[in-house]
């Protein structure tokens, strides 16, 4: 039977940091895609019928392996990998940088997608899919993003790292690095002053919703991206594409479109 275009059915995924937001709507497409869903993380969450929760810490990789080795135990394969479990200390600059703060972003964002990958990757046959979850402002500069942008710029490097290296064994490895998104980590914070700046700097002119960067993850995760491996997909309204508004004028010796000398 020929399946429909980005069919997960049968397949069985793992998300880790599945109970909120950008995790929580991956977890519920994946399950109307057909998709056998286990979650990874600290906390439970009211998800779909059928979900298998695992309480994990990524950043402990006893914990991750064990319970990766779990869910292909009971399900009999271990298909798609998605590395979404991430803390966001955005706002800290490296005036106020702690090795406390440093070490468990890093443990967390860092060492917590690598062990994924590491285990998730001697677990699966060809046609895996390893996913992980990277941020704009690991594709560019920002003020204050001392250890936030600077782990999540580490993702991307170490998505790039699995695509090569699982190339040979069939498996994919993506990342996808999200804008600002609707989503408590983002709305929690009280007169976040993100929201408006993403806002008026963001080309589409608005915040993302956490359906929308699903729909990524569900493409990368499907038979339909079979040749999509070390891609790095924003899905940010823009904003990694550069500034929407820069006020400047031309020199005086541009004069009906050319270039007078």
């Amino acid at each position: 039977m020929k399946l429909p275009p980005f069919s997960l059915v049968d397949r069985v995924a793992v998300v880790t940091g599945g109970s909120s937001g950008i995790g929580r709507a991956i977890v519920e497409r994946f399950v109307n895609a057909g998709a056998v869903v286990s979650v990874f993380d600290r906390c439970s969450g009211d998800f779909p019928a059928g979900v298998d929760f695992h309480e994990v810490d990524v950043s402990d990789e006893e914990a991750v392996s064990s319970a990766l080795e779990s869910v292909k135990a009971v399900y009999g394969s271990l298909d798609i990998m998605i590395n979404n479990a991430g803390i966001q200390p955005l706002g800290v600059g490296f005036a106020d940088l702690t090795a406390d703060l440093m070490n468990r972003t890093m443990a967390v964002n860092v060492n917590g997608v690598a062990f994924g990958i590491k285990h998730a990757g001697r677990l699966m046959a060809r046609g895996g899919r390893i996913i992980n979850t990277g941020s704009f402002v690991g594709l560019t500069g920002v003020p204050n993003g001392s250890v936030y942008a600077t782990s999540k710029a580490a993702v991307i490097h170490l998505t790039r790292l699995a695509a090569i290296e699982l190339a040979p064994r069939g498996i994919t490895a993506n990342c996808v690095c999200p804008g600002t998104i609707n989503t408590p980590a983002v709305t929690g914070i009280p007169d976040n002053p993100e929201i408006p700046f993403a806002e008026s700097r963001t080309p589409l002119g608005r915040l993302g919703e956490p359906d929308e960067v699903a729909a990524a993850f569900h493409f990368l995760a499907s038979a339909d991206a079979s040749y999509v491996t070390g891609a790095i997909l924003s899905v940010d309204g823009g904003i990694s594409a550069g500034w929407e508004r820069y006020e400047s004028v031309p020199p005086s010796n541009i004069s009906g479109g050319r270039w007078n000398d």
